[in-house]
């Protein structure tokens, strides 16, 4: 896709926005209105073309609310181009990450309320109907105008977007460093992932990096485990993935730096701790079939 080629019947590619693996987002100049809009261009592949419909579905959901008063990006249609689906939205600034990455500072408190504000009313609009957004980051957040101040920003993407009765258990779904614990250990799961991603997003503006940037599950928990505690019991237990190692190595590891030598961990004590149930019962469950085959053979 170059500049200058025209989607559909009348939108004239004017420059590239961006790109990911559904395929690109292009600035294009709508002929018949010679106004500038941004055009998401999926891919003509069967799982990006069921991605795309179930956005548009999500979309049409989402006609009921005000864009400008919810801070969600208006949605202007959808059009195809051969075999691709194009879906049109109003033109905006630039990411929030772009804006930041451009500020290349920390943002003040005076700059994060309202911002807050304003997500937390897109999301509580978007939950009022049931659509949970499921990848709110600041790639997902755009700049309406850098000019304005306060920053106004809009909600953006809802490729990944579900109604909250079509969320499964044990899926993943997201950007893996905004997804919050009870998906990463597989627990059922509700719209206030949206809460944990946007509490991450606020922590990130004011520390100015990623506060789990974990390159696997496990060290996302480990690192939530570290900061903030173990989960609930009944979180863990209610898990398909449930990495409980973690939770049983640090419980070991604080019994034996016990301030208090009297209560510190004994090695037997150590030796007989759950951490090491997981490597204890195959060996035991070994040790019996061992011994029951010995008894047929005498």
């Amino acid at each position: 896709m170059e500049k200058g080629n025209t989607l559909g019947s009348f939108h004239v590619v004017e420059g590239i926005l961006g790109e990911g693996a559904f395929g690109v987002v292009a600035k294009c100049r709508n002929t018949e209105t010679q106004k500038s809009v941004a055009v998401k261009v999926n891919k003509g592949e069967e799982g990006v073309l069921q991605q795309a419909l179930y956005e548009i579905a999500v979309l049409k959901r989402m006609q009921c609310l005000d864009h400008d008063i919810c801070n969600i990006v208006q949605w202007d249609g959808y059009f195809f181009d051969k075999e691709n689906i194009c879906i049109t939205f109003e033109l905006l600034d630039m990411s929030l990450r772009g804006y930041m990455e451009e500020q290349d500072r920390f943002f003040t408190i005076g700059e994060l309320k309202p911002i807050l504000h304003q997500l937390a009313t897109a999301l509580a609009s978007l939950h009022s109907i049931g659509i949970t957004h499921m990848d709110l980051k600041p790639d997902n957040i755009m700049v309406v105008d850098r000019s304005h101040q306060p920053l106004k920003v809009k909600l953006i993407d809802f490729g990944l977007a579900r109604p909250v009765s079509a969320l499964h258990q044990g899926e993943f779904v997201g950007t893996r460093v905004y997804r919050a614990p009870e998906m990463l250990l597989g627990v059922p799961f509700n719209e206030s992932v949206d809460m944990w991603a946007l509490g991450l997003v606020m922590a990130e503006l004011a520390m100015g990096c990623c506060m789990y940037p974990g390159n696997s599950h496990y060290d996302m928990v480990r690192y939530i485990v570290e900061t903030q505690g173990q989960p609930p019991d009944d979180l863990l237990d209610n898990g398909f993935k449930t990495p409980k190692d973690i939770y049983r190595e640090r419980s070991l590891i604080k019994s034996m730096l016990n301030l208090d030598a009297s209560n510190r961990i004994t090695a037997q004590q150590v030796l007989d701790h759950e951490f090491f149930a997981a490597i204890n019962a195959p060996l035991h469950h070994i040790l019996v079939v061992v011994v029951q085959t010995l008894v047929v053979l005498i």
